[in-house]
């Protein structure tokens, strides 16, 4: 029965692959696959964060890359530290992503008339504006040129937490009446001064996980167009079941690209090199998996510091999978003796490696197998501590629950 199995998995997936071993290609087979793989991790995203000088344009840059402002890789901060170049901040765990801060228009050194040719709007995919709570006439040219230039724009408001703090302070204070307040005031200025009616989002760079913040990363996200938006997704923060969700979606379609650049390695007839390859292209797709799902040291230490966590507690979460640091060859190769699947493949892989077409079409389904299911278990760990780790984050003291507040009106 077992061998009936295997004959229909063979014939079912790996019909392409027989014709090219016949044929001899290989290499070729191995270079496509490889080839999808580079163009899923190289694509090219360019966002640019535009708006008025002194608005917090730079905190959101950092905040939207998971960076803390005094990071060594952060956009520079605080009084002095205008932008006044456009320049290029990559995402720490996905370099094709990069975010621009661009200067603040309407500053003594950049003029509003000579701004849209000194940072080139063209050239970037999405925009985020940031506003104050009044649109000026600066934010009304920059709207109405990226309207013309069909270019998809987000407005951001981006200090309410300040505003939440001050208006605490007030006997008849209302969360959820103050936020409905801005919004509404943000989002009438926007139509009034540029004729656009768009959502403004209300958001705390210094507490991403409240108020609009993640409803933004879902709703740019969703609306990026389909070949920009994967890449972006795998890079969010995860604040929601919806983005974990997403997550793990994309990371099964890579899964079964790197199952197949490990078959076709494995279906070359050199003994022992698909097991090698198997633990080299392993180590990729594991660091790549805690990267995605935020189960890196660099992630939690944003997360604990935005949250009022410690790290540690953060960590505690994490039950099943190491820390991206802690994956090398030693740690992959230990799990991989751990499955019995493995070490069986492998014993009869090594017998049939030195029968040239039985052996080679043995060593490609053995190591796809292998491959496709190892990963797909290590999947499933990284979702279970992901979500672990959100549970923890997002728990908040009874009394300040009322302040952890999204804009479900905007859905």
């Amino acid at each position: 029965m077992g061998n009936l199995v295997l004959k229909d998995f063979v014939r079912m997936e790996f019909e392409d692959l027989k014709n090219d071993l016949n044929q001899g290609n290989i290499p070729k087979v191995a270079a496509e696959y490889q080839k999808q793989l580079n163009e899923m991790q190289n694509l090219p995203l360019n966002i640019g964060v535009t708006g008025d000088a002194g608005v917090g344009k730079s905190s959101f840059v950092n905040a939207f890359r998971g960076v803390n402002d005094d990071d060594d890789e952060a956009a520079e901060v605080g009084p002095g530290k205008e932008t006044m170049e456009p320049k290029a901040y990559p995402h720490p765990s996905f370099p094709n992503i990069k975010i621009w801060d661009l200067p603040g228009i309407g500053t003594y050194k950049v003029k509003a008339a000579e701004y849209l040719k000194k940072v080139q709007f063209e050239s970037y995919d999405v925009f985020f504006m940031v506003i104050s709570y009044r649109f000026t006439e600066n934010n009304t040219m920059l709207a109405n040129e990226i309207q013309r230039m069909r270019k998809k724009v987000y407005y951001v408001c981006s200090k309410i937490d300040i505003t939440i703090d001050n208006e605490k302070r007030k006997r008849k204070f209302n969360v959820e009446d103050t936020l409905a307040s801005m919004r509404k005031y943000c989002e009438c200025s926007l139509k009034e001064a540029a004729g656009v009616s768009s959502s403004v989002y209300l958001i705390s760079n210094r507490e991403v996980h409240m108020y609009d913040f993640p409803l933004l990363q879902e709703r740019i996200a969703a609306e990026l167009p389909h070949h920009k938006k994967g890449i972006l997704t795998l890079s969010l923060q995860i604040f929601s079941e919806n983005e974990l969700m997403w997550k793990k979606e994309l990371m099964k379609s890579y899964i079964k690209k790197v199952a197949l650049v490990s078959c076709a390695f494995g279906a070359m007839p050199v003994p022992g090199l698909s097991m090698a390859c198997d633990v080299v292209i392993l180590i990729d797709a594991l660091r790549l998996f805690c990267k995605v799902f935020g189960l890196d040291d660099r992630s939690l230490r944003f997360l604990a510091l935005q949250t009022g966590k410690e790290f540690e507690e953060l960590r505690s979460a994490i039950k099943k999978t190491p820390l991206t640091n802690a994956i090398d060859a030693e740690l992959v190769f230990s799990l991989l003796v751990k499955s019995s699947l493995w070490v069986a493949v492998s014993l009869v892989e090594l017998a049939l490696d030195f029968i040239p077409v039985i052996g080679s079409l043995f060593g490609g389904v053995s190591s796809y197998v292998v491959t496709y299911r190892f990963l797909n278990s290590f999947l499933d760990d990284a979702v279970e501590d992901a979500r672990n780790v959100r549970a923890k984050l997002l728990q908040q003291p009874e009394s300040q629950e009322k302040f952890k507040v999204t804009s479900q009106n905007l859905l």
